[in-house]
């Protein structure tokens, strides 16, 4: 009889009392390592931070005085027009002046047609503003620098998650090579089987049924290899696709996180450690400033009034003369206060009171949750752990009587059905405490990941 498969025999170092902790895999860090680089959901959380950033370049932007270059040229024909009598008013006047003078010093004037829209008209000017008071400019910045912590918080959040993903789907992927391998190796139990009651038949001890018997048993096992690398491919696909890269990709297999024990865990230190590391946390910290300072800036829209200064200077005239009659030279100071909008500023106060304690009972209710989480992954893990234990008590229960019941088969003291039995019960038992184990890995990396570690 063959040994039990290489990554199963370092695991009981668990059940000896060995004190053994996992070590991260150099294979598995460079896989994650390149999801962090090629995600394609990480590389859309990194675009949202990069865009909260220009965020927070704007509002600091505000800040600055602001400089304006204009220039504008109008041609205007017909629309409305108004009449000038001008000849009316002036005509008899310049007649009578003319008579008592003698002479024609005062012409004939002709009354005027204005027209409204200015034709053959230019503006050339210069602008500067410069914001001396405005209470919403300092509350925008700060929080849009809050908006920034929480999408950094955000995305270190979703790379926390990536790296159980990953973690999980290699774990799944290492699994069905391992699985595999012991379905190789009850194919060639059950092919020296067959060989042997070949033996049987050939010397008329046995007849030909038995040699049915063990390929029908062959082919089985024939299938389930055949169904496990459909599997392998299946979870290889899946875990390209987290690493971005073609889901046929080969993956590099490094089983010696199949050969490394856990370490133990305190219930109540993961709960500590989640409370005070987990990133969604920080997440809704980052809103609840934000609320806060949202509030603070409709409170101050109350009190404070917004002053500012401005200056333009350029040239304005019928067609380009850039002379000193076109020249021009303004300035501004100004201040703006509401002293009635319909009570909009108090309802906006009493809108981010709400908001800032809505996010406040989000934060609890997190905290509950996180928690939550914590504890169930421990008792998961814990349970696994157990589950595996118990499944390296029926796997050398299986083997001893596999021992035995082959000898006896050889010896022509058992029954075919009796052998074949066993060697199921053997790959049974072997497959279970595989599965057994590499749960005990998912849950622990499940763990690690409720606790932020």
């Amino acid at each position: 009889m063959k040994t039990i498969p290489v990554c199963l025999i370092p695991l009981l170092l668990l059940l000896s009392g060995v004190a053994a902790f996992s070590q991260p895999s150099p294979v598995l860090e460079e896989y994650i390592r390149q999801g962090f680089s090629n995600n394609l959901a990480l590389q859309q959380q990194n675009l949202d931070l990069q865009k909260s950033l220009e965020a927070v370049r704007q509002a600091r932007s505000l800040f600055y005085p602001t400089v304006q270059f204009n220039a504008s040229y109008t041609m205007a024909t017909g629309g409305r027009k108004i009449d000038f009598p001008i000849g009316d008013l002036l005509n008899p006047v310049y007649s009578t002046l003319n008579d008592i003078t003698q002479t024609n010093q005062f012409p004939m004037l002709e009354n005027q047609q204005i027209q409204f829209l200015p034709n053959n008209f230019q503006e050339t000017y210069l602008k500067v503003a410069y914001p001396l008071f405005n209470s919403d400019l300092r509350y925008n910045r700060q929080i849009q620098e809050q908006m920034v912590v929480g999408k950094t918080a955000q995305k270190a959040a979703y790379e926390h998650e990536l790296r159980y993903r990953i973690t999980e789907a290699y774990l799944q992927y290492l699994q069905t090579l391992e699985a595999e391998k012991i379905w190789l190796h009850s194919k060639e139990v059950l092919t020296e089987l067959r060989r042997f009651n070949e033996s049987l038949v050939k010397n008329n001890v046995a007849t030909r049924d038995v040699v049915a018997t063990a390929e029908y048993e062959l082919s089985k096992a024939e299938q389930e290899i055949f169904q496990f690398r459909s599997r392998q491919n299946t979870a290889r696909a899946y875990f390209n696709f987290l690493i971005n890269r073609d889901l046929q990709t080969d993956v590099t297999v490094d089983t010696t996180l199949l050969r490394q024990s856990v370490q133990a865990y305190q219930r109540d230190q993961l709960i500590a450690d989640a409370l005070d590391k987990r990133q969604e946390l920080s997440v809704l910290r980052a809103g609840q400033s934000a609320a806060e300072l949202a509030l603070k800036l409709n409170e101050a829209n109350r009190i404070l009034p917004d002053a500012y200064i401005g200056a333009q200077a350029g040239f304005q005239g019928f067609g380009y003369k850039f002379n000193g009659d076109q020249t021009y030279v303004l300035a501004q100071v100004g201040l703006t206060y509401d002293i009635f909008n319909g009570g909009q500023t108090k309802s906006k106060i009493q809108q981010a009171r709400i908001d800032s304690e809505k996010v406040r009972t989000q934060y609890h209710e997190a905290q509950q949750q996180i928690a939550l989480q914590a504890t169930q992954a421990w008792n998961e893990f814990e349970a696994a752990r157990n589950a595996w234990i118990t499944s390296q008590q029926g796997q050398r229960a299986a083997e001893e009587t596999f021992r035995i019941v082959n000898n006896k088969y050889r010896a022509g003291q058992a029954l075919l059905i009796e052998f074949l039995e066993a060697q199921n019960r053997v790959t049974a038992a072997r497959l279970q405490v595989l599965l057994a184990w590499t749960d005990v890995l998912v849950r622990e990396a499940q763990l690690r990941k409720a606790a932020g570690l």
